[in-house]
């Protein structure tokens, strides 16, 4: 079984993030994977709704900074992966359900923030620890975060690195639902009636939605790919980055 669980059932494509032994850790193969398939199935009318997940403990704890400190892709290659993944989820015409199943840190929160509905386990956190890493505001979450969920809420989090639960992300309009952890399973099962929805229409409403700050956040997300590259290539970063790696897994 690969790092993304994918598969397409009665109108409704599930991704689920697979990579349990790195909790869930995002690396340039699963960004383009998961870039190829959003842009595939936004022309495919068999499927109406999209809904991301994820196997184990997490949701994501964000980017895998080991593999992204290798040197085997080019900086501006790797932001750009990332880049194109933001782009798919910005341009995606019909529903993209998230269904945050435990922490959900760095890209795997900013990632949740472009979905159209965010549904989470009483055990869900989310957190953006940009600023201990070295690293700036990414996924359009410069607009998305105080967007969603408030200013000053935002800048707590992408600001001073600090953590979110999902009580607090239901009360600021983040998430849609908290679900008991023990029952997701079955209330992702329950979200397959909406793959009986006339996909015509929920596209002609989603677009009414997006037209109104789609430009916005692909704007975002150029400005904030040209600062990710400005911190990445800055003389201090690699410090900044050992230092924090061993923290990470305690976020």
């Amino acid at each position: 079984m690969g790092d993304l669980i994918i598969t397409c059932q009665k109108g409704i494509r599930l991704i689920k993030l697979n990579r349990t032994n790195k909790k869930n850790a995002m690396n340039p193969a699963m960004y383009k994977q998961i870039t190829k398939l959003l842009k595939e199935d936004s022309s495919d009318d068999n499927i109406v709704v999209t809904i991301i997940t994820a196997s184990g403990d997490y949701f994501s704890s964000g980017n895998d900074l080991k593999s992204a400190m290798d040197g085997t892709v080019d900086v501006s290659e790797r932001l750009s992966i990332v880049e194109d993944m933001v782009d798919a989820f910005i341009s995606y015409p019909k529903p993209l359900i998230a269904v945050v199943n435990g922490p959900a840190i760095g890209i795997g929160a900013t990632m949740v923030a472009l979905c159209d509905v965010v549904y989470a386990s009483d055990r869900a956190t989310f957190s953006t620890p940009f600023v201990h890493i070295g690293l700036v505001a990414e996924g359009t979450s410069s607009y998305s975060f105080p967007f969603n969920i408030g200013r000053s809420k935002a800048s707590e989090m992408l600001l001073l690195g600090e953590k979110v639960t999902a009580q607090e992300a239901y009360h600021f309009g983040l998430v849609a639902k908290i679900v008991p952890d023990s029952q997701l399973e079955s209330f992702i099962q329950s979200l397959y009636k909406y793959g009986e929805l006339p996909v015509r229409i929920v596209k002609a409403n989603k677009k009414l939605i997006m037209q109104n700050f789609k430009d916005i956040l692909y704007e975002s997300n150029k400005r904030e790919i040209q600062e990710l590259t400005k911190c990445v290539l800055a003389e201090d970063f690699p410090e900044i980055m050992m230092r924090a790696l061993p923290k990470k897994s305690k976020l």
